[in-house]
């Protein structure tokens, strides 16, 4: 019960962009004060250690933040001197005849090539999928999870810590971050390739 309730925020958050159709700084904001109640009402934590977790969490988050603004800066400048248009010309030449292909290349190629620069593929390639004729939604979320297809592995250590975590609570035997990172490993060929498909199946069911 304890680790269905310390999960449950992030699907707060999930629903309320996707089923609910908020925006992120109103879903982290309801996100973040469902949290509060949860640690406040469930987990009997002080006000002074929910406020003080609060900012630490601003603060470490700061480099992730400086990296958004950044990359909305950057594509404002590009708007403005017209290299989105020059950019959106040069991608409609990429596998023209296959819409496939293309989602692939931009989401999957470009995003991972901007992701490993520093920069954050929701941020910089919505505007060009905009322009290229998806519709707002595809536009946001095929950039969104496009370049994890090739990230994947790289996300789990957050998972694989707190899976080893629990289920050695659970059992009662240690399990190490190696062990449950192997086991992991055999499922990710077959998530990776999902991800991949679940692009094609937003934008043509």
């Amino acid at each position: 019960m304890e680790v269905a309730l310390a999960i449950s925020p992030v699907v707060v958050i999930f629903l309320l962009m996707t089923w609910g159709r908020r925006t992120a700084d109103i879903a982290g904001a309801i996100g973040w004060a469902y949290t509060a109640l949860i640690a406040w009402l469930c987990f009997h934590t002080s006000w002074q250690v929910i406020l003080l977790a609060s900012l630490a969490g601003i603060i470490a988050s700061f480099p992730i933040s400086l990296m958004v603004i950044t990359s909305i800066f950057q594509i404002c400048v590009m708007e403005e001197a017209g290299a989105i248009r020059r950019l959106v010309v040069f991608m409609k030449t990429l596998a023209s005849g296959n819409r496939a292909v293309q989602i692939m290349l931009i989401n999957v190629g470009v995003g991972t090539l901007l992701a490993a620069l520093g920069a954050t593929p929701v941020s910089i390639l919505p505007p060009i999928m905009l322009s290229l004729g998806y519709s707002a939604f595809v536009a946001i979320a095929l950039p969104a999870i496009g370049y994890d297809a090739l990230c994947t592995y790289a996300l789990l250590g957050v998972p694989v810590v707190v899976f080893a975590d629990v289920v050695s609570a659970v059992s009662g035997r240690t399990f190490s971050p190696a062990e449950v990172g192997l086991y992991f490993a055999q499922f990710m060929p077959v998530i990776t390739t999902l991800i991949a498909l679940s692009m094609l199946w937003l934008v043509g069911g």
